[in-house]
């Protein structure tokens, strides 16, 4: 498959939303909420359009990835606030259609987003992974080191997160 990594563009804005909807809906049933996940299906549209609105003003970066022409996953990446590691970068999303999973691309958006930090100056980064997401296996198979749990607020319940450490170098 002729693939490509690049940085998002406005009009994926239409889409990144999308992928975000479907890989929750995937992966989350039984960890989050039913109402959460239908109200990620009903807002879908609301987030399109302030994800457009707001391209040129998000504290975060994102790389999308494009298999034969076609968007089918991203990264999310930025300044992180996590208070235990000063000047932190931090991976906030990756997220790839089912489809796609498992040809090497997860890695590949991270290590791609690991240079972007590293080129930023940070020396370290970290990814959050709901505890009982299947995904903690493939961060800690890429090189990542849980050094701590925190729980996750962001869909409105307190759900326990690893978080794994990697060097901007990996």
């Amino acid at each position: 498959m002729d693939y490509q990594i690049r940085e998002a563009k406005r009009e994926d804005c239409f889409i990144i939303p999308k992928i975000t909807t479907i890989c929750w809906q995937e992966t989350y049933p039984g960890i989050v909420s039913e109402a959460f996940l239908t109200k990620l299906k009903l807002n879908e549209k609301d987030r399109i359009q302030k994800a457009y609105a707001e391209f040129n003003s998000t504290p975060y970066q994102e790389l999308v990835l494009e298999v034969n022409g076609k968007v089918v996953g991203f990264v999310r990446y930025g300044s992180s606030s996590y208070p235990k590691i000063p000047q932190c970068g931090e991976i906030f999303a990756l997220y790839i259609l089912k489809d796609y999973q498992g040809y090497g691309y997860g890695k590949k958006l991270v290590n791609a987003a690991l240079a972007k930090l590293k080129n930023q100056g940070f020396k370290a980064v970290i990814i959050g992974c709901l505890a009982e997401n299947k995904s903690n296996d493939f961060y800690k198979h890429i090189g990542g080191k849980l050094i701590d749990t925190q729980y996750y607020t962001g869909t409105g319940e307190n759900i326990l997160e690893n978080l794994y450490l990697f060097n901007s170098s990996n």
